[in-house]
C-alpha cells in the first residue's frame, strides 16, 4: 500500500464517496460512529488492517486513513515496525523537516501539519500510520482534484 500524501494511498483519493470506497476495497468489517465526533463514520477492514474515516458533514467523503498494516510504505520505503528516527529521515526527510512531537507517557506522536501525517510510536519503533486530507487555510479542506 502506497500513500500519497495530499492525495490518498493507493488508488484510495481523499474525497471519494463512501459507496466508492466500497466498490473498491469491498464492505467493511466494521462501521463505527465516532463516539467523539457524530459527524465522523470510520470503517473498519480487519484484514488489511485499514480504517478509514468519512466526514458525513462533507457528503460522506473520504477524509482520513489509519493504519497499522506492515505493507504501508511511501517512495517503496515501508514504515511500519521501523525506528522512528530512520522513517523521519530516510522515508520522509525530503517532505516534511519538522515534526511536532506529543509524548503520552506509554507511547508518542511525530506529527506534520503540512501533510497531515502522523506517527504512532511506542519504544521508539512506528507501530501505526495515519494521513489525512489536509487543509487550504484555517477552515477549509484541499481536497484533490
Amino acid at each position: 500500500m502506497e500513500i500519497k500524501p495530499k492525495i490518498g494511498i493507493d488508488n484510495l483519493k481523499f474525497g471519494m464517496s463512501r459507496n466508492d470506497v466500497i466498490g473498491i476495497l469491498g464492505k467493511a468489517d466494521k462501521e463505527i460512529v465516532d463516539p467523539n465526533d457524530k459527524d465522523h463514520l470510520i470503517l473498519e477492514w480487519t484484514g488489511k488492517l485499514i480504517r478509514l474515516v468519512f466526514y458525513k458533514h462533507h457528503n460522506d467523503r473520504f477524509a482520513y486513513f489509519r493504519t497499522k498494516n506492515p505493507d504501508i510504505s511511501f517512495k517503496g520505503k515501508k514504515i511500519i515496525n521501523r525506528n522512528v528516527d530512520d522513517v523521519k529521515k530516510d522515508v520522509f526527510g525530503k517532505l516534511v523537516s519538522e515534526w511536532e512531537i506529543e509524548d503520552y507517557t506509554s507511547f508518542e506522536t511525530h506529527f506534520d501539519e503540512e501533510f497531515w501525517i502522523s506517527l504512532e510510536v511506542e519504544y521508539g519503533i512506528v507501530g501505526g500510520f495515519e494521513l489525512g486530507v489536509s487543509y487550504k487555510n484555517d477552515d477549509e479542506y484541499d481536497w484533490p482534484n
